[in-house]
């Protein structure tokens, strides 16, 4: 055999021996491929696709057909008529974009993909609105006590004074549609289309017969144009002089598909709207969704679009589609005119597949969305909480989500519309934006802040409509945040929006401030009217010194000459590495996961302090909790775990403590009526046993109302403790919680706040364990960023809690953040480097053993402080194991093992055959586990996917992050 074809052998048995190595254990199914070119299949889109794959073939799927750009109408609905293609039914065939929306059999749909004038094919994305909403309980006092209503905050009183209310200004309403008969929009409505049962009044001298089978339209109707002549004029519309035009897209249970979304805007521009806001949305799956093209259709015919972001915060990637939308006015939610509400949507926006591409920022204004004072529509399909009925009846409701924030800034919009004559979209749009209050949130949580119609205006006046602006407002944003590690830190690029009303020509991008040196832009972009764009990136170099630790600001300037158009903001903060907390994942049941971007707040604080927030396992594929798993952690929480520990696991988990770790765990809500728990009560008691801490079968936090809690504390009959973590904790807001015993008998045991003056039932308790703590919060609500929000309602401090918890983390023990290693060729140098953050560092020692088991540790060479190397010559191939000890003046110890695989083209083929059949056997082992898993007996459902759109939260302002 000739040495090329032995080194051929070799190169694809360490190319197999690698995808093995590196393959997850899970099936994969493939699927015979379809009838077909590979051009036909193309054109079909992976959601659709999938779609076919799991109905009938005879059965019908709503789809969106696209055509090339420039294809007219009739052009289009020619091409399906006349392919005599059954089982096809023509839903709408639009004017404004080059698409028709049909019902099609699976069967039909590959048949379509043939025809040469289709371009695409998709499904029609399913849009909905959340019609299961809870039970809020007593809306705020007649007279307003405890109501800011939105007209205090967004700054409309003064245009109102000024004598503009909207007037003459048309704003399209696409929801479920509005009763014609509520006393605050008789007046208002001026015509009536329904693309659900196919309607149409557009006759207002009788009076509109328009209807709502589901009461999410008339609430978000009334927030753009009610009079308030049901409630004395106290609480009005944010334009009431304003007409509607009422366009029902979804039917009574808040449903449609995107395609009634666009065919709702064709509609609307058809009948000359000056706004449109839509507080519907779905899924973004960054595909041509009708929705979007007709939103920037609309726009550059000079309608204003305003729709919602979505309600899937505080996580980011979050934005709903179609306010995705790059020219539209993405609007978010703030409860008041205090922060961002947690379930308001956060961008950024990605775009792979379409134009243009790269990561964006959204949404571009936020506006009250919590608790909101809204319209009712009488023959709703469900019922929202009755505002004030002994005063006003059934006319109102309180609500709360950025369905509610959206008709608010299409109101704004039609009073920008009715004062400044022929104001075109991407003025209304830069103006609301350069006129908003910036509420210090994250640019991908609020925009550039709470929209204020007045300040807008005075804007317009002031640079007579010439505006240039960039957005994000500030970077780096959302995910990273503005903390990053000094040992480097890896991020997308930022595409930078400008919005411009005037033509600029290029202007030069100018970076000022000391954080420039860590800062990539493009050195000019070309500037015309509407949108253009250029990338900012962050890179932070691997090599800085810890002196480097600490703020960093500075400004982009869009500039001509001597002249600055644009600027935006620039700070981050480089701090030392904090320490990790691992959030067991592997306990928490499939059908019920606690995820941790729930507690948004709690991981800004952690942030704030260098701590990183992890996830340890999944419920999907758990891992067990051994010393392993958590020698690089230096706090592990349990938070609501449902599932139980063995003996193992909880021996790891006093072991952590023992040696300095910090164990964290946020119990939950017995049921005293039932007599069951929660949560794993058992296992926590057994994990808390040595700790002189017990979970109780003690029922606390149940409000008198649905989705509320109690307070407990200082200020209702308990008593706190003298202590860091409870400092400035007089009280704290419970939702379904449980209490605590604690073992005084046990040595450092204490409780902290406590239900009874009497001491006997604690909520919060610790103790000091060998050289690491624990600390115990018997409600894990606590941690919700929702249930923060009443909260601070109830005046109890949650917030410092999480915010004293956070800065007890720091570990006792040397920090191990990474540890890496870089190899070349066989004889040449390699290295191990471990970055190793303490105090008063001692020593750290590297140990490197090579395949065949040589010990080949050197000396570690320190540098930058936190830097630690281990150089040797690479002698062979194979798996090289690493362990670090690092230990600090006081005699604390971390250590941390690896093993990194050092891929050679020269490996013995015996060992290399070896090793693949080994591996064959460990994945075919992991492959018969895997089927059982998937598709054995007992196999758990996939957790429901919650409605998105409204979003039940009780009374209260939001905190801001301190």
């Amino acid at each position: 055999m000739s040495l090329i074809h032995n080194n051929l052998i070799r190169k694809v048995a360490v190319a197999v021996f690698l995808a093995l190595l590196l393959m997850p254990v899970s099936i994969v199914v493939v699927e015979a491929a379809t009838t077909g070119s590979t051009e036909q299949t193309s054109k079909i889109s992976a959601s659709l696709s999938e779609k076919m794959a799991n109905i009938q073939s005879n059965e019908l799927i709503p789809i969106v057909v696209q055509f090339p750009d420039g294809s007219e109408s009739d052009w289009m609905r020619y091409v399906i008529e006349a392919s005599d293609i059954d089982d096809v039914v023509v839903r709408h065939v639009f004017h404004m974009i080059p698409t028709v929306s049909l019902y099609a059999a699976s069967d039909e749909i590959t048949t379509l993909a043939t025809l040469r004038d289709v371009k695409f094919l998709s499904l029609d994305a399913k849009m909905s609105i959340d019609t299961e909403l809870s039970d809020q309980g007593e809306a705020a006092a007649a007279d307003g006590f405890g109501y800011q209503h939105p007209d205090e905050v967004l700054g409309v009183e003064d245009l109102w004074a000024q004598g503009y209310d909207g007037s003459g200004i048309t704003v399209a309403i696409l929801d479920s549609g509005a009763d014609a008969l509520h006393p605050d929009l008789q007046d208002s409505l001026v015509g009536f289309r329904d693309f659900i049962n196919d309607n149409e009044d557009l006759d207002p001298s009788d009076g509109i017969d328009a209807y709502d089978d589901n009461g999410h339209g008339t609430a978000c109707a009334w927030l753009v144009a009610g009079s308030g002549a049901d409630n004395g004029g106290n609480y009005t519309g944010m334009a009431p002089g304003a007409d509607l035009l009422i366009i029902k897209i979804l039917d009574a249970a808040g449903n449609g598909e995107d395609s009634l979304i666009a065919a709702g805007i064709e509609y609307a521009v058809d009948q000359d709207a000056d706004v449109i806001s839509i507080s519907v949305g779905g899924q973004w799956v960054d595909t041509a969704e009708p929705s979007i093209a007709m939103a920037q259709e609309a726009v550059s015919q000079g309608v204003t679009v305003v729709i919602a972001s979505g309600n899937e915060g505080p996580s980011a990637y979050t934005m709903n589609s179609p306010g995705v939308t790059q020219e539209v006015i993405t609007v978010g939610a703030t409860a008041g005119a205090d922060g961002v509400v947690g379930f308001s949507s956060r961008g950024p926006v990605v775009n792979q597949h379409t134009e243009p591409y790269g990561h964006f920022a959204k949404p571009d204004l936020v506006a009250p969305g919590y608790n909101v004072f809204s319209g009712r529509a009488a023959d709703a399909s469900f019922e929202y909480s009755i505002y004030n009925q002994s005063q006003y009846g059934s006319s109102y409701t309180m609500w709360s989500g950025t369905s509610a924030s959206t008709p608010q800034i299409a109101g704004l919009a039609a009073l920008l519309l009715d004062k400044h004559v022929a104001l075109t979209p991407i003025e209304t749009k830069t103006a609301l934006m350069s006129g908003a209050t910036d509420l210090g949130a994250d640019p991908m949580e609020q925009g550039w802040g709470l929209a204020n119609a007045t300040r807008a205006s005075e804007i317009l006046e002031e640079s007579s409509r010439l505006l240039t602006i960039v957005t994000p407002k500030r970077y780096p944003t959302l995910p990273g945040g503005s903390k990053v590690f000094i040992v480097g830190d890896e991020r997308a690029a930022q595409n930078v929006t400008v919005m411009s009303t005037v033509n600029r020509g290029a202007l030069d991008i100018e970076l000022t401030g000391n954080v420039s040196q860590f800062i990539v832009v493009d050195e000019s972009v070309a500037v015309a009217v509407g949108y253009s764009y250029f990338t900012i990136d962050l890179e932070v170099p691997t090599n800085l010194s810890l002196d480097a630790v600490g703020p960093y600001e500075g400004q982009v300037a869009l500039i001509s000459g001597t002249d600055t158009f644009a600027t935006m903001d620039l700070h981050l903060t480089i701090t030392v590495f904090g320490g990790r907390l691992l959030v067991d994942m592997a306990h928490h049941s499939y059908e019920d996961p606690d995820d941790p971007s729930l507690y948004q707040y709690f991981r800004e604080y952690l942030e704030e302090r260098g701590v990183i927030m992890e996830e340890f396992s999944s419920p999907e594929n758990p891992q067990p909790i051994d010393s392993d798993a958590l020698a690089a952690a230096d706090t592990f929480m349990i938070m609501d775990t449902e599932t139980p520990y063995d003996a193992d696991e909880i021996d790891a988990l006093h072991q952590l403590v023992q040696e300095g770790g910090t164990l964290l765990v946020m119990s939950e809500f017995y049921n005293s009526t039932d007599g069951t728990a929660a949560f794993a009560i058992d296992s926590y008691n057994e994990i808390l046993a040595p700790y002189g801490i017990e979970c109780e079968e003690y029922e606390i936090g149940v409000g008198s109302l649905p989705m509320t809690g109690e307070v407990y504390g200082a200020d209702h009959g308990g008593a706190v403790e003298n202590h860091s973590l409870v400092e400035g904790v007089d009280n704290l807001y419970i939702t379904w919680g449980s209490t605590l015993h604690v073992d005084s008998a046990v040595a450092g045991a204490q409780g902290l706040l406590w239900v009874d003056a009497a001491k006997t039932h604690a909520i919060v308790a610790t103790v000091d364990y060998g050289l690491g703590r624990v600390i115990v919060v018997s409600d894990g609500s606590i941690l919700y960023d929702t249930w923060l929000y009443d909260a601070i309602r109830e005046d109890a401090d949650n917030l410092r809690l999480l915010k004293n918890i956070a800065s007890s983390l720091l570990s006792v023990k040397p920090r191990i953040y990474d540890v890496e290693m870089k190899a070349g060729q066989i004889g040449e140098p390699a290295n191990v480097t471990a970055f190793v953050f303490s105090d008063n560092i001692e020593e750290v020692t590297i140990e490197v053993y090579a395949p065949n088991g040589l010990n080949i540790t050197g000396a570690a060479t320190e540098t930058l402080g936190y830097r630690f190397t281990q150089a040797f010559t690479l002698k062979s191939a194979g798996f090289y194991e690493v362990k670090i000890v690092a230990t600090d003046a006081d005699g604390n110890t971390r250590i941390v093992e690896r093993i990194f695989l050092v891929p050679i083209d020269f490996v013995p083929d015996d060992v290399v055959i070896g090793v693949i059949v080994a591996l064959l056997a460990v994945v075919v082992t992991g492959v018969v586990y895997v089927g059982i898993k998937h598709f054995g007996i007992g196999k758990r459902r996939k957790r429901r996917v919650e409605p998105e759109w409204e979003i039940s939260v009780g009374n209260g302002d939001p905190p801001t992050i301190q």
